[in-house]
């Protein structure tokens, strides 16, 4: 018997995508690199100092809630859980 979970949504579509990307590379190594090379002169021409303090004080804004509330997911999650009973062992 497998000891691993199943794989989560998110991790399965993430795999899809990868593979995905993965194979229109193979298929159209010479557009892949183009595009790579775009979105690198793309980030390069950003105003990335512009960019960094909104950014961060935005994350810091929203980091403390956003990982209360997952916290208390978690929580609740685990309380919810089902209790394991063992099953008796009558001889």
């Amino acid at each position: 018997m497998n000891d691993r979970d199943p794989p989560h949504p998110a991790e399965l579509c993430l795999q899809r995508a990868l593979e995905r990307t993965e194979a229109y590379v193979r298929r159209e190594p010479t557009k892949a690199v183009a595009a790579a090379m775009g979105a690198g002169l793309l980030l390069k021409l950003l105003p990335t100092r512009a960019m960094v303090r909104p950014l961060t004080t935005l994350a810091v804004t929203l980091l403390p809630p956003a990982l209360l509330g997952l916290g208390l997911l978690k929580a609740f999650e685990l309380c919810c859980q089902p209790t394991f009973k063992p099953a008796s062992t009558h001889s």
